[in-house]
């Protein structure tokens, strides 16, 4: 009975001190937590609410040069272009060319069937020795009476008989030469030369076709120096004066421009394209450029030298004028500054007043940005320009 009893106030005992031992562990812990958790919510009393900025990209502002380039379409057409027709009428014998061929000056192109020409030359040939053989004749005849009047054998009036027909003689003989000289001009007509070196352009005319005097055969053009046509859009008219300088390019050569500059300005928009054409001569001494190449121009309508430029996107047209934001890089918040701007473009601005080398503006401009935000500069771009 005693050692049931002791081994029951054990049991309690050790319960006890299991218990406790529990209670303190449990209570050791959250002591730290309180220790631990109490400096921090002090802290965080002091510290004042981080602000974000809002995210913004930027340019560096830096001199630089500028070219607007207004890019056109136009046609290669030469500086001269000539219709070539026979002066007489005939039927086609013989054609010396095909499309796209070089030709010299005197070069033959075409020529007519001369039968009929030639048969004008030799009539006109043999009418000249008659009226030759007449006149000499008539000479002959004049002599013998003006021996004849000296001795008194005739008359003075028979004398100036023989006189006029010798005269007449002389006169047909002048005829003659001036008949076969037609003939001969006419018969040199039936052949059809080049008046000058050029390129020729599509055949009009075939063999065997007649043609008269009004009958193109061919179009020679001279491509020593050619022009474009290009078509001005209405809406950029105002950007177009003499003299702007032109850049060529054509498919046939990929990577090779040709220059030169506009030297005519129509002076009629075309109705149903609403452009206008502008003619700009270009120097060809290799025939490079073919009348009728499709062409692609860039007319250089502006050029700056050493200037300011910013993406037109940066700018905020207001009643004041133009607005732009400048970030304060020791700070990192922006400033808002009105500008004074010399030239603009979908792309690009060059601004002649209120900015500096070496600023930093804002590109992309959020809505919500206001002078004296701050910002988180994501990216700066050093050269807007390629």
């Amino acid at each position: 009975m005693k050692k049931t009893k002791t081994l029951l106030i054990g049991f309690i005992l050790l319960w006890v001190l299991g218990f406790l031992v529990v209670w303190g562990i449990t209570f050791f812990k959250k002591s730290s937590v309180r220790k631990q958790a109490a400096p921090a919510t002090a802290s965080s009393q002091n510290i004042a609410p981080v602000i974000e900025g809002i995210s913004v990209r930027s340019y560096r502002i830096g001199l630089t040069d500028f070219k607007d380039d207004l890019p056109v379409l136009g046609t290669v057409k030469g500086s001269l272009e000539i219709g070539l027709k026979f002066e007489v009428n005939g039927v086609i014998e013989a054609i010396n060319f095909r499309e796209g061929d070089v030709i010299y000056k005197e070069d033959l192109i075409a020529a007519l069937d001369k039968k009929d020409a030639k048969l004008k030359v030799d009539y006109a040939k043999s009418k000249l020795e008659s009226s030759k053989v007449q006149f000499l004749a008539a000479k002959k005849k004049l002599e013998i009476f003006k021996n004849l009047y000296e001795i008194g054998g005739i008359i003075k009036v028979k004398l100036e008989e023989v006189e006029l027909e010798a005269e007449s003689a002389g006169l047909q003989v002048e005829s003659a030469r001036v008949e076969l000289a037609s003939a001969e001009s006419e018969y040199k007509k039936t052949d059809l030369c080049a008046p000058r070196d050029g390129i020729l352009g599509s055949r009009d005319a075939e063999v065997g076709e007649f043609v008269t005097s009004q009958d193109k055969i061919a179009t020679l053009y001279d491509i020593i120096e050619v022009f474009v046509e290009l078509g001005i859009v209405e809406k950029n008219i105002d950007k177009i004066v003499l003299g702007q300088d032109v850049k060529i390019t054509v498919d046939a050569y990929p990577g090779m421009a040709f220059k030169g500059t506009i030297d005519n300005v129509f002076p009629v928009i075309e109705g149903k394209s609403r452009t206008l054409t502008v003619r700009t001569e270009i120097q060809n001494p290799d025939a490079l450029l073919l009348p009728g190449m499709f062409a692609r121009a860039l007319i250089t309508v502006a050029e700056f030298y050493n200037v300011i430029v910013v993406p037109s996107m940066s700018l905020d047209r207001t009643d004041e004028g133009y607005e732009i934001f400048i970030v304060d890089e020791t700070n990192n918040t922006v400033s808002s500054r009105v500008v004074e701007v010399a030239y603009v473009t979908t792309d690009y601005s060059v601004i002649s007043s209120g900015l500096y080398e070496d600023e930093l503006v804002v590109t992309d401009t959020p809505q919500q940005l206001k002078a004296g935000m701050p910002v988180n500069v994501i990216d700066i771009q050093e050269n807007i320009i390629e």
